[in-house]
């Protein structure tokens, strides 16, 4: 019990916890040693302008303790000087004008020190929190990662074996466990990406790329997701080129297209659509599913939004949020309208086409 209280007054390295009384009382405790040594050596040595001198207190409590112990460390100086080294001795009044400036001069430098260090000391905190965000990406990623790819590589050889494809109680076993694997890396690979986006934003690498191999390299990735749904792909030819990075892009569409396999019934339709729009280049993923009213359209960009007839779908709320991240990096926009609920969704990527793009005759994507 003595070792709870002790973890909960002190942090992780024997320090206070930042703004406790405890760090308060260790303030207190500078300002009185500073105020003790001040006395000893004003006995032989002539000090001017002490109060400066209680700036040391000051930025000791902001960078390691926090604001509330600086300002009680700059007050309690401010008062140990009127009292112990300004005449009158030993009152807190104050009578000589360039004493007055002094303290006056101190109790700035000592707010503006104050906050500079406190702002120090969150960003070394932030800077802390970095690195152990990296290090735990780091750590999930090769832990977590790596034994589902071994898991879902071995699941794919032995479904081809004729000993367990011709099983009829051993093919259905280990397909839902190849699917069960590939969910949980789906799930694992949001939460990096998510990590990543918040962390240290989206760095693309663009290049110029047909439109219509974003299209393809997202519906191969996907290809076992829409596997039980039929997928109508529609191209318009000689679209231009965008200068985007191919693999953001990709991801993004990906997540849309996941996002219209996970919400529409099995054997339902999923039209696929690239085309040029109002001089952007337009790709669409249209579902049959279950649709979204108007706030949940406005919303469903938003990191972690599920929308209340999407709760009993299996998800985390993050692919759409990463797919917009992704594609407002490359210099897009995304959009989602739906006739409402039980009337399926659209979800576009619009992405800018370049004046020295290649132009194309303009299309639209057809409505459903």
């Amino acid at each position: 019990m003595v070792a709870r209280l002790r973890r909960l007054i002190e942090g992780s390295h024997g320090e206070p916890s930042p703004n406790s009384p405890a760090a308060v009382a260790l303030a207190l405790v500078l300002v009185a040693g500073l105020t003790a040594a001040l006395l000893l050596l004003t006995r032989f040595l002539r000090i001017e302008h002490v109060s400066v001198l209680y700036l040391v207190p000051v930025l000791v409590a902001a960078t390691r303790w926090g604001v509330v112990p600086a300002v009680v460390a700059a007050i309690s100086g401010i008062a140990a000087s009127a009292y112990f080294f300004y005449r009158p001795l030993f009152d807190l009044r104050v009578q000589e004008a360039d004493q007055l400036i002094d303290l006056a001069l101190f109790i700035v430098v000592a707010v503006v020190t104050g906050r500079l260090a406190s702002n120090l000391r969150r960003a070394k905190m932030r800077e802390q929190a970095d690195a152990l965000r990296e290090a735990l990406i780091d750590s999930v990623s090769h832990e977590l990662r790596t034994p589902l790819s071994t898991i879902i590589g071995s699941t794919s050889i032995l479904a081809q074996a004729p000993e367990v494809a011709d099983d009829a109680r051993l093919a259905p076993l280990l397909r839902g466990v190849r699917e069960e694997a590939e969910r949980l890396d789906g799930r694992i690979r949001n939460l990096l990406d998510a990590t990543r986006i918040s962390s240290d934003g989206v760095r693309p690498r663009a290049e110029w790329v047909e439109p219509a191999d974003i299209v393809n390299a997202a519906l191969e990735s996907r290809r076992t997701l829409t596997s039980e749904h039929v997928v109508d792909v529609s191209v318009t030819p000689d679209l231009p080129f965008v200068h985007v990075d191919p693999v953001l892009v990709e991801n993004a569409f990906g997540h849309m297209i996941e996002n219209a396999a996970k919400y529409s019934p099995k054997g339902s339709t999923i039209r696929v659509r690239a085309a040029q729009v109002d001089g952007d280049v337009t790709l669409a993923v249209s579902d049959q599913g279950i649709g979204l009213s108007a706030e949940a359209c406005a919303h469903a960009w938003d990191r972690f939004y599920r929308g209340e007839h999407g709760r009993d779908v299996a998800g985390s709320g993050l692919g759409l949020w990463i797919a917009r991240a992704l594609v407002e990096a490359n210099g897009g926009r995304v959009a989602a309208r739906s006739g409402g609920p039980g009337c399926g969704a659209t979800f576009a990527i619009h992405l800018p086409v370049h004046a020295d793009s290649v132009p194309a005759s303009a299309a639209e994507v057809p409505d459903d």
